[in-house]
C-alpha cells in the first residue's frame, strides 16, 4: 500500500511540491479530485457572504486549494480531506506560528488544531470535551485533524455503548408457527398448501439491529479502514465487537436523514453528529465517497463563534439578534445592508456589530469597512425614530493573536465619523483559544463591551 502523504497548510499559504514528502503527480491528481468534488457536492458546513479577505476576488471554481505546476496554495476554507493516499489539513491563519513549522517536525501543530476544534465546538454545538483534547495532545501522537475527529467519534460512542445499547421497536415481517402480532392476509392467502403450517405475521420487536446502530456500525468500519493511530484502532476494534450482529449497510445520505432523536436515544446524538460530519456521503447516490472530510469558511466560522461569545458576555438587560437567526435583520427598510448582530435594549437598537476575520493595517479599518459600518449605524439609527437619528455606535469585532493583529490593546479602539457617530474596534484574543483558557479572552471582551455600552449613558 502506498505511503500516506500528509500536507498541512494555513489559510492562503502556499507550499512547493519539493517540500512535500510524496509523489508530485499523485498529489496533483488527488487535489484536483478534491476540488472537483468540492465544487459539486462536498460537505461545507457554511458559506459566507463576506469573502473579501483576500487580495483577489474569491473564485469558487478554484475549489479548496489552487493547484499549480510547481506549488499548491490554500484558500479561505479550513478543515481536512482524505482523498486517495493524500491527507490535506488547512488550519486558521490566526493560529499560525511565528516560524514556519511542518507537521512532521513540530508538535506545536497541536495547538492550532485544538484551537480550531474549540471554535467549531462553540460555533456548532458539537459538545466536545476539552479534557479529551488535552489527553490527545499529551499522548505524543502525530497531529492530524481527521484522526482527532475519529477519536472523538469513537470515544463518545464507546462511552454510550458501555452504558447500554440503543434498542428500539422495529417492524418485522416473518413466518411463525404460532399466530402473534398482525396477520398479513395478503401474503397468507397466496400460500401453497404445504406452506399453510406457518403464519405470515407483522410484529414489533425491541431490538438492537436498528437504523441508528447500523449507521454507527458502518461508520466504525469506515473509520477503522482509514485510521492509522493505534489508539483509534484499539477503540474501534472494541466497537466492532460491540456491534457484532448488526446488519452492515452502505452509508447513504438518506440513512442519516431518517434518524430522529427522542428522549430514548438523545444520549447518542453526539456520536451521531460526529459520524455525520465524518462519514455522511455528499449525495444520496449510494456510491463510495472518494473524498472524506469537511471544510468550513473561516469568515462564517468566526462570525458564528463571536455570536456565541456575545451571548455569553452581554449584560442581562440587553438582547442580541443575529442576522442568521432573525429574518428582520436581512432586509431592513428595504435595504440589502445588514450587520451581523444588533444589540437591543427593549425594542431600541443600541449597538450594531460586525465580525470581521481580517487583518488591520496600522490599526486602522479600511475605507470599505468604514463605509459599511457607517451605513449600518444610519439604517438602525432611523429604525428607532424616522425623524431623529439615534446614532447607535458601530462595533467591528476582529481576531487577534501573537501573530495576527498582534499588539492591539485590551481596550476598544475608538473612532468618530464626521457626524459624531462612534465606531469602535474590539479584538478577541484567540491565543486563549489555543490554550483552552477561553474564560480569559471572555473577561477582556466583556470589559470592552461594558466600556462601549457605558458610553451610551454618558
Amino acid at each position: 500500500m502506498p505511503r500516506l502523504t500528509t500536507i498541512t497548510l494555513y489559510e492562503h499559504d502556499e507550499k512547493r511540491y519539493r517540500d512535500i514528502a510524496g509523489d508530485k503527480k499523485a498529489i496533483q491528481d488527488a487535489l484536483i479530485k478534491l476540488n472537483k468534488q468540492f465544487k459539486k457536492d462536498f460537505k461545507k458546513l457554511d458559506r459566507s457572504e463576506d469573502n473579501s479577505d483576500t487580495e483577489d476576488t474569491i473564485d469558487e471554481s478554484k475549489g479548496v486549494v489552487e493547484v499549480y505546476a510547481n506549488k499548491i496554495k490554500a484558500r479561505h476554507y479550513v478543515g481536512f480531506a482524505a482523498v486517495d493516499n493524500v491527507f490535506l489539513q488547512i488550519l486558521p491563519k490566526v493560529f499560525k506560528p511565528k516560524k514556519e513549522q511542518t507537521q512532521e517536525t513540530q508538535e506545536d501543530t497541536w495547538e492550532p488544531i485544538l484551537a480550531f476544534i474549540r471554535m467549531l465546538d462553540m460555533a456548532y454545538g458539537l459538545k466536545i470535551k476539552d479534557h479529551d483534547l488535552a489527553y490527545l495532545q499529551g499522548r505524543n501522537l502525530r497531529p492530524n485533524l481527521y484522526e482527532v475527529f475519529i477519536y472523538l467519534f469513537a470515544k463518545s460512542l464507546w462511552s454510550e455503548v458501555q452504558r447500554g445499547y440503543h434498542r428500539e421497536y422495529v417492524e418485522v415481517h416473518r413466518e411463525e408457527k404460532f399466530l402473534r402480532g398482525k396477520l398479513l392476509m395478503s401474503r397468507q392467502i397466496r400460500k401453497l398448501p404445504h406452506q399453510l403450517n406457518t403464519f405470515s405475521v407483522e410484529v414489533h420487536e425491541l431490538i438492537e439491529d436498528n437504523l441508528l446502530n447500523r449507521i454507527f456500525y458502518a461508520s466504525v468500519r469506515e473509520a477503522l479502514r482509514r485510521t492509522t493511530w493505534g489508539l483509534n484502532r484499539k477503540l474501534l476494534g472494541e466497537l466492532m465487537l460491540a456491534f457484532d450482529g448488526i446488519t452492515p449497510i452502505h452509508l447513504r445520505t438518506e440513512h442519516f436523514e431518517r434518524v430522529h432523536f427522542t428522549r430514548l436515544n438523545e444520549r447518542f446524538r453526539r456520536p451521531f453528529e460526529l459520524a455525520k460530519l465524518l462519514f455522511m456521503p455528499a449525495s444520496g447516490k449510494g456510491r463510495s465517497r472518494e473524498v472524506s472530510g469537511f471544510f468550513v469558511d473561516m469568515n462564517k466560522l468566526f462570525e458564528r463563534f463571536i455570536e456565541r461569545v456575545l451571548v455569553r458576555n452581554l449584560p442581562p438587560e440587553y438582547k442580541l439578534f443575529y442576522q442568521e437567526s432573525y429574518p428582520f435583520l436581512k432586509n431592513q427598510n428595504g435595504s440589502s445592508q445588514k450587520p451581523d448582530y444588533v444589540v437591543r435594549k427593549g425594542n431600541t437598537p443600541v449597538v450594531v456589530l460586525d465580525a470581521k476575520y481580517r487583518e488591520l493595517k496600522e490599526r486602522i479599518p479600511s475605507s470599505d469597512m468604514l463605509r459599511q459600518l457607517y451605513v449600518y449605524s444610519r439604517i438602525w439609527g432611523y429604525k428607532t425614530s424616522h425623524e431623529n437619528d439615534s446614532k447607535p455606535p458601530a462595533v467591528i469585532v476582529i481576531p487577534s493573536s501573537s501573530t495576527y493583529n498582534q499588539g492591539l490593546p485590551d481596550k476598544p479602539l475608538e473612532f468618530e465619523f464626521f457626524d459624531e457617530r462612534k465606531l469602535f474596534i474590539v479584538a478577541y484574543n484567540m491565543d486563549y483559544v489555543k490554550t483552552g483558557a477561553i474564560f480569559k479572552a471572555d473577561k477582556n471582551f466583556r470589559r470592552s463591551l461594558n466600556n462601549i455600552i457605558g458610553k451610551l449613558n454618558t
